[in-house]
């Protein structure tokens, strides 16, 4: 699976989520960056830029492929980036993807600090169960095929309701559902789109369903019914689009040609992302 572009996307949106995600300690407000290093002609696609100047510079890569070179090049990448900014300190690091693709070559595991990838989203999940890290990366990290499809559409929940800034959600939930094609490139598209709305609550066991529902059963009348169904649908996507949801008894007063462009609108809305 390509993962390095989108290791770039989702910290490019937020260094902080690095930090939170090694327990390494912030420099403060800093850049996710890519850079290239003219003397060696390579392109670094991690790289922590402090706003201060007498914090360190960081070179942060992620590898989740076998690579006995990974410690080398990242020391290499670290002294052009060095002779680039003479006087700033510099770190490095490696995140694999688990403990078995760390050659540890000697002697740069001085220099270059390791993490794995598994064992960190797992301490975050106990800490931060809703970190919306720990549901981007299950595309790439969940072996089971099965698990991950059924739990596709509750990762993706929790990445949109666990980011309040726009760009950082769109971010991540652009990045979760290419991983998710990656994994199910049999399905395409459309049978991304099914995973993830087809196990979002069933509309008729959403509380603002019931309650219309009930309303229209009540007062005995089908088109009651079915404009309750449309209210808990509304509802359902707002909360899933990151939206502020309207109140139920406001919905309740519309008639059923502007709720079903409302809830045509919201579907396009949904789609789309």
């Amino acid at each position: 699976m390509h993962s390095d572009k989108h290791f770039y996307e989702i910290f490019e949106v937020n260094p902080q989520w690095l930090f939170e995600l090694t327990g390494r300690e912030s420099p403060g407000p800093c850049k996710f960056v890519s850079i290239t290093l003219k003397a060696i002609e390579r392109r670094s696609d991690g790289l922590l830029l402090p706003e201060q100047a007498n914090k360190p510079i960081t070179i942060a890569e992620l590898q989740m492929y076998s690579d006995d070179e990974v410690y080398l090049r990242t020391v290499i990448e670290m002294a052009m980036v060095q002779a680039e900014h003479p006087g700033r300190p510099i770190e490095g690091f490696v995140i694999f993807a688990s403990s078995n693709l760390d050659p540890r070559t000697a002697p740069w595991t001085r220099v270059v600090a390791s993490y794995y990838l598994d064992e960190l989203l797992q301490q975050l999940a106990q800490h931060t169960p809703e970190h919306p890290l720990v549901a981007v990366f299950q595309p790439l990290m969940q072996s089971d095929r099965t698990v991950l499809e059924r739990e596709a559409a509750r990762y993706y929940n929790q990445i949109t309701q666990g980011v309040i800034d726009d760009r950082q959600r769109t971010r991540l939930q652009q990045v979760f559902v290419d991983w998710l094609l990656q994994r199910f490139s049999e399905r395409g598209t459309k049978g991304i789109e099914e995973m993830l709305i087809g196990q979002l609550p069933n509309l008729r066991d959403t509380q603002s369903g019931k309650e219309l529902i009930a309303i229209g059963k009540v007062e005995g009348i089908e088109k009651g019914r079915r404009q309750g169904e449309m209210i808990g649908e509304i509802k359902v996507l707002q909360e899933v689009l990151g939206l502020e949801q309207t109140d139920a008894d406001v919905l309740a007063e519309l008639s059923a040609e502007t709720l079903l462009t409302q809830l045509t609108d919201l579907r396009a809305q949904f789609h789309r992302r």
